[in-house]
């Protein structure tokens, strides 16, 4: 009793109370069996595996807790990187969109002279596909003309240090505007970057401006050529005194058309300056499409009548009336029917149809006449344009009036459209709504 209670006391001592607790019956039992000394030994034994498995309990949960935090830090990070990737995507494909719906073309050329990005558009305009520009170098980009025009460009702006330009004409027709600069940084002040080439097509703005010279040059003809008379007659009867009366009435009968030449000339270029500026919406009402018909092809009556044709007008309406300008309405009318009187030879034939058919409208003039090419169909009533084979026919003209007919069609919100046979004359049909 007195040892094992002595014993007990000096386990509590050594590891203190509470973490081994010795039973006073087991205590005694073992004293019986070891040494005290050996029983000592395995307490302690005891005692130190009890400690490592607290400790080893204790490190365990630390360590789930470190792994848990580093599994959250890590998701958060995936998905800070998720969405730099989206934005980074986002803004890639915004870059790709804008490149790809800028109208012209464009190519970047590093300082190697080798193209290093390009738009669907520089495609399309030089005739290529992509693949071109990632063959085993030059041999492929050589052959392709276009392409080694501007690679030779872009070289020479390369070495100068200055921008260049050329029109660069395609296999395919197109006229190319092609311009080279230095490719810089101009908040850094950085230069060596490369060139960028600008592609653009202006083959339409090229046919429109030689369409424009064509049309200063027939109106500088159309006004000098009645002038001229004008100025000549005039003169004669300043430094003639003695002219015969038949002369002098001559005279005065040439003077008289040549200045209703200018007033109309005048008139077409005035009408066409009205309609740009949509004059035509400030005065609206009913229009007497029989009335007005009648009204326009007898103002041209003695037209018809000195080239000896014939005029025939079939309207098969009743009291039809159409909402719109009755002026700009007789107008169209008397452009299509003078249209037909000038390119229908003497003798021929001009014939003015008017019907109702599916709550439309139909007007259409056929003609006798010289006939337009099928490849000019789809520019005669472009502004400023003549047929070729009329230019030389005399027929005059200054390229408007098939203009200004399409144009008040427009107005009408109607279709006009044309048939034509080289030979064998030309039907023209306009389609208003009622």
């Amino acid at each position: 009793m007195d040892n094992g209670l002595a014993l007990n006391d000096f386990i509590q001592t050594i590891f203190g109370t509470g973490r081994v607790m010795v039973d006073e019956i087991v205590m005694r039992k073992l004293i019986g069996l070891v040494s005290l000394e050996t029983l000592v030994i395995l307490v302690a034994l005891g005692g130190f595996a009890a400690f490592l498995f607290k400790r080893f309990s204790k490190s365990r949960k630390q360590a789930v807790v470190t792994t848990d935090a580093l599994a959250k830090q890590t998701e958060k990070l995936r998905l800070q990187l998720d969405e730099m990737v989206r934005k980074t995507n986002d803004r890639n494909n915004y870059i790709n969109s804008i490149f790809s719906s800028i109208e012209d073309g464009f190519m970047l050329v590093d300082t190697d002279n080798q193209v290093v990005l390009y738009n669907p558009r520089a495609m399309e305009l030089l005739g290529l596909d992509s693949t071109v520009f990632f063959s085993d170098q030059s041999a492929t980009i050589l052959s392709s003309e276009p392409v080694a025009t501007i690679l030779h460009m872009c070289g020479s702006v390369l070495q100068k240090g200055s921008a260049s330009q050329l029109d660069l004409r395609t296999d395919s027709g197109r006229i190319l505007d092609v311009r080279v600069s230095l490719l810089t940084d101009k908040y850094r002040g950085t230069r060596d970057l490369g060139v960028i080439a600008i592609v653009k097509d202006i083959t339409e703005w090229r046919r429109l401006e030689n369409l424009k010279k064509d049309f200063v040059a027939n109106v500088s003809h159309e006004f000098r050529t009645p002038l001229t008379l004008i100025s000549g007659f005039m003169e004669m009867f300043e430094m003639q005194e003695s002219i015969s009366p038949s002369d002098r009435k001559r005279a005065y009968e040439i003077i008289h058309i040549e200045t209703e030449r200018l007033k109309r000339l005048v008139s077409e270029l005035l009408n066409l300056s009205a309609i740009e500026n949509s004059l035509p919406k400030l005065a609206e009402g009913k229009i007497d499409v029989r009335s007005c018909i009648a009204d326009a092809v007898s103002s041209l009556g003695n037209l018809a009548e000195a080239k000896e044709q014939h005029l025939a007008t079939r309207v098969r309406l009743s009291e039809l009336t159409l909402r719109g300008n009755e002026n700009w309405f007789y107008l169209m009318v008397k452009n299509l029917v003078e249209n037909a009187i000038k390119y229908t030879p003497p003798h021929g034939s001009i014939t003015i149809e008017a019907f109702e058919e599916m709550q439309k409208l139909i007007i259409s003039v056929a003609d006798t006449g010289i006939g337009i090419p099928a490849e000019e169909l789809d520019k005669i009533f472009d502004r400023f344009y003549r047929v070729e084979k009329a230019r030389g026919s005399g027929s005059g003209g200054s390229g408007l009036g098939l203009a200004l007919v399409k144009d008040i069609v427009s107005i009408f919100h109607g279709e006009v459209r044309v048939e034509s046979e080289v030979g064998s004359g030309s039907i023209f049909t306009v389609q208003l709504p009622l």
